[in-house]
């Protein structure tokens, strides 16, 4: 079994920030796949069943806020008895430019809160594989925390869009591929200067 896990902050007042990007394309996974999500307060996440390829997969968006978010994966993780290797992390990285993403495996948390909480509660260990989804350029210093928690404006919605899309396709691609192959087919992507195609 697979996990999936998109990074985020509950609440209304974050949904359209930067942060929030893991639970958008989270949000589209399971739209686009017929998947509910359900409340798994015993597991500090929305939690949802599906199949991608055959393969049975578990999504999960943390309830619990950011930089808290490993207390709710390593739930899941225990209660399913997943292997680090089978969990892809979905995060948003200000080192990445809008219209950009990276598959990662292993390495440090590079400021990423929601990434740190969770290589915490795995006593260091960063055997897990990671989509790293652009939101900058980083504005740097004490402007990252508020550049995160502000909202995407509205010009760059139509890309973010595209960015949503691709990733899900990407996500697909993983479960099926791998990280070695995802990486290869998708890292290089500029959403920003690629011409819109088959739908994105």
């Amino acid at each position: 079994m697979k996990l999936i896990v998109g990074l985020g902050n509950p609440g209304p007042e974050y949904r359209m920030t930067r942060h929030n990007f893991g639970f958008w394309v989270a949000d589209r996974i399971g739209t686009t796949s017929g998947a509910h999500f359900s409340a798994r307060k015993d597991l500090f996440c929305d939690l949802a069943r599906l199949e991608i390829q055959g393969q049975p997969v578990l999504l999960a968006k943390p309830t619990t806020y950011m930089n808290l978010s490993g207390k709710a994966v390593r739930a899941v993780v225990s209660w399913y008895k997943i292997a680090q290797a089978d969990m892809l992390v979905m995060h948003d990285d200000v080192s990445l430019p809008l219209g950009r993403m990276r598959f990662q495996k292993n390495g440090g948390a590079g400021g990423q809160h929601g990434i740190e909480s969770i290589i915490e509660e795995f006593g260091g260990r960063k055997d897990f594989d990671r989509l790293k989804l652009g939101t900058g350029p980083d504005p740097g210093g004490s402007m990252r925390a508020g550049y995160v928690l502000s909202a995407i404006p509205e010009a760059d919605r139509p890309l973010v869009e595209r960015c949503v899309e691709m990733a899900r396709q990407a996500v697909l691609f993983w479960v099926e591929r791998g990280t070695e192959q995802a990486a290869n087919q998708f890292n290089g992507l500029h959403l920003d200067i690629l011409p819109s195609v088959d739908g994105i």
